[in-house]
């Protein structure tokens, strides 16, 4: 039997996380964004931004496993009510996919560039692409020349792998999913005229270091891939698998100087992602997480954010739904790691949540009871407040 430990909800809230409510931004009307104390007698402030940097040393100082912050989470609106007498009732499963479809299309840029010459492209983050001429073909193999729409999105942090459901998490050796600390995620394709062009050789992409954090010389290519092992497409439900694919450490022109890159080759489009798989030397446990009555993984999601690890974010991906829980069933959490849990469902104009920073025990359960307390926010609000977590 598991160890159950009571927490209460530590929500995020006004001026502590940098996100105050502006026009459009429901549910964070009179936040307080108090100090509070957790129960080791140390004060917590409500999200205090940024985190060190990722670095090779992971290991965290050993927790108490006590720490269950709180905050005042306000009315969140007469919503029709449930049979258990709560006001809010959970979403269809539809309108929560289409949370993670809207966020990932929104941060698609489409770059037209000409594909009978060498393509230097620079994406809105600083991610360089290096496509030489004669890179793309079309279905039949024939060389593309003219006019070529480059599509790209490129992810960061963790309220942006968060909102497009994308987490830092990949398959080992093992078959398991385990931790990974990412120096960025990119989704790359091109199209001519709408058909979907392939590549005959490899292009290189560049990704700034500075926008992860320190620079580590272990980083390796992962790929994202369906359920069927496919490659996966922009929209799909995916998975990191790691490749035979050394990333180096490079050098790169950018507007502002040369900056130091992740630098990797690939001949497929599609998502790859720069990694490092995550050590720490503790003592390793499951969690396992109950959303509100109602809620499942169809309609919500619950992620993990490794306090200090600026992309370090795990998603919970098994649903018990005889005992009505998320889990992390491989058991591979170290005890007495600092994190915040964060569960994350749909409203009719957006995002409901909350988050419990913690503390990791052994045989951990963690509960959200109350789905009254969610707090709404849209998706630019929800990436800041993720941004903004330790």
């Amino acid at each position: 039997m598991n160890r159950t430990l009571s927490l209460s909800v530590f929500f995020l809230l006004g001026t502590s996380v940098a996100c105050d409510a502006g026009p459009g931004e429901p549910g964070k009307d009179g936040a307080s964004g108090e100090v509070v104390s957790d129960d080791s007698g140390s004060d917590a402030p409500t999200g205090d931004g940024g985190g060190d940097g990722s670095g090779d040393d992971d290991s965290g100082d050993d927790g108490t496993g006590d720490t269950g912050d709180t905050g005042d989470t306000g009315d969140t609106g007469d919503t029709g009510g449930t049979d258990d007498g709560f006001e809010r009732e959970p979403p269809t499963a539809e309108a929560f996919a289409a949370l993670a479809d809207d966020a990932r299309d929104e941060r698609r840029q489409v770059h037209t560039v000409d594909a009978s010459s060498y393509v230097y492209l620079v994406g809105d983050q600083g991610t360089i692409l290096n496509i030489p001429t004669g890179s793309m073909v079309d279905a039949d193999r024939t060389l593309v020349t003219g006019r070529v729409d480059i599509e790209l999105v490129e992810l960061y942090d963790k309220g942006s792998m968060l909102v497009t459901d994308m987490p830092s998490t990949g398959h080992n050796s093992s078959g398991e999913r385990a931790q990974l600390i990412s120096g960025g995620e990119h989704y790359i394709n091109a199209t001519q005229d709408g058909e979907q062009l392939q590549l005959a050789s490899e292009i290189r992409i560049d990704a700034p270091v500075d926008n992860t954090g320190d620079v580590s010389t272990e980083m390796t290519r992962f790929r994202a891939v369906t359920a069927d092992g496919e490659v996966a497409g922009l929209d799909d439900a995916d998975v990191w698998i790691e490749e035979d694919a050394k990333v180096e450490i490079g050098r790169a022109e950018a507007a502002d100087g040369v900056q130091t890159t992740y630098s990797m080759l690939t001949a497929q489009f599609g998502w790859t992602n720069v990694d490092r798989w995550y050590s720490d030397p503790r003592e390793k446990t499951s969690l396992e997480v109950r959303p509100p009555l109602g809620w499942d993984d169809n309609n919500s999601a619950v992620y993990l954010s490794y306090d200090g690890e600026p992309t370090a974010l795990a998603g919970l991906d098994t649903f018990d739904a005889d005992e009505g829980i998320f889990s992390e069933h491989y058991g591979l959490i170290p005890v007495g790691l600092e994190v915040h849990v964060i569960f994350v469902t749909a409203t009719d104009d957006g995002w409901a949540y909350a988050i419990q920073g913690t503390t990791i025990v052994a045989d951990q359960e963690i509960s959200f009871d109350d789905p009254d307390a969610l707090l709404e926010v849209d998706t630019d609000g929800l990436v800041d407040i993720i941004n903004d977590l330790p």
